[in-house]
């Protein structure tokens, strides 16, 4: 395509009215356009409110897991050596920050492995979740069953922690969803492409793209 010249090209066709592209830049548009598809990108404008809506909200969410950490989980008022878990015998302190970690790490992958088909993030990410979901739910189960820590007790220590997760499950997964794209922002930048109208879909959910070179 030469420069300056507008054609209409299909996503799933990124050799569409004689764009030629190697084998590593059809399967970065291919990339692109997915990832524009998946968040429903009609316009390069877009994806620069996308990028700050998502980097916005990850950032709300960072603040507040630090506020919270500091207010609930070092400062919440109870002896975290009480009823240390069954795995390790780690005490409560040190499962919230596992469930932090873990959670954002899942998240993190799991983003991921939906955009690039990674079959060992999606395992690891599957078995994160489960080791978050038994810390989370313990704390409550000896409350309920044991002696060390009251049934109320039990119910908060679980509360903090799924707030925890939760929060740390939604930021990771608007950053990664920032980076991406960001990515394709880049990736579009450097090869002189512009998205002038609605991003084409194969299920004729959008019309077709304009790619400007």
């Amino acid at each position: 395509m030469s420069q300056g010249e507008v054609g209409d090209s299909h996503p799933s066709n990124p050799n569409a009215d004689g764009y030629a592209v190697d084998a590593g830049d059809e399967h970065g548009i291919r990339l692109a356009f997915r990832l524009m598809s998946r968040f429903g990108v009609s316009s390069s404008e877009e994806i620069y409110h996308l990028i700050h809506k998502k980097g916005y909200y990850g950032g709300i969410l960072i603040a507040l897991i630090i506020l919270g950490w500091w207010v609930l989980i070092t400062e919440g008022g109870d002896d975290v050596e009480l009823a240390t878990s069954f795995l390790f015998e780690l005490n409560y302190l040190s499962v919230a920050i596992y469930v932090g970690l873990f959670g954002l790490l899942s998240s993190g992958l799991t983003s991921t492995a939906k955009e690039k088909g990674q079959l060992m993030n999606s395992l690891l990410s599957g078995a994160m979740l489960i080791v978050c979901g038994f810390f989370v739910l313990e704390p409550l189960f000896y409350g309920l069953t044991g002696d060390k820590i009251t049934g109320q007790v039990g119910f908060w220590r679980s509360s903090r922690l799924l707030g925890l997760f939760i929060g740390v499950t939604f930021c990771a997964k608007f950053l990664v969803e920032a980076w991406h794209l960001y990515w394709v922002k880049k990736f579009l930048e450097s090869r002189g492409i512009t998205i002038t109208d609605n991003t084409a879909s194969e299920h004729g959910a959008h019309s077709e793209v304009d790619v400007m070179e």
